[in-house]
């Protein structure tokens, strides 16, 4: 008996979890989808100095390991953020509705831009100036990667 008590409250609190999932209320939807723009503000942020050194600007090393560092800090946060799935919630965003379809490839692909990150790190510690493009290439196809894959035009 039990058993069978135990087994029809888990099923019952499933089945409220899935409801209160389901039915996300669009402030909780626009909270979640402000939480992920912020971190790819910080992502587009942290690239700026190593674009513009890549486009010609004076290297600046503190300025380039300190942009790949926080790459490699927030990239992680990256599917974290993306943990609320907010489909179907009327709150307009340019994630794709495959995100949560594929969090494990989702997941893989922000590891990979901390693995370009890190790369990039690398590069610059040992070509200084003369690696900037080369370690903005480890970078710059990462994030395009979950682009082409998550992201709508």
């Amino acid at each position: 008996m039990k058993k069978l008590i135990i087994t029809g409250a888990f099923f019952i609190s499933s089945i409220l979890s899935f409801n209160a999932m389901a039915q996300m209320s669009a402030e909780d939807a626009a909270a979640a989808v402000k939480r992920r723009q912020s971190v790819f503000q910080v992502l587009a942020f942290s690239n700026g100095p190593l674009g513009q050194m890549a486009r010609g600007a004076d290297y600046d090393e503190a300025a380039a390991m300190q942009a790949i560092d926080r790459v490699a800090m927030v990239a992680p946060m990256i599917a974290e953020v993306f943990g609320a799935d907010t489909r179907g919630s009327g709150v307009q965003t340019r994630a794709l509705d495959s995100i949560w379809d594929s969090q494990d490839d989702f997941a893989q692909l922000a590891m990979d831009l901390v693995d370009g990150a890190n790369a990039a790190r690398d590069i610059l510690a040992s070509q200084g100036a003369s690696g900037v493009r080369q370690a903005v290439g480890q970078i710059g196809p990462k994030c395009g990667a979950c682009h082409d894959r998550f992201r709508a035009d």
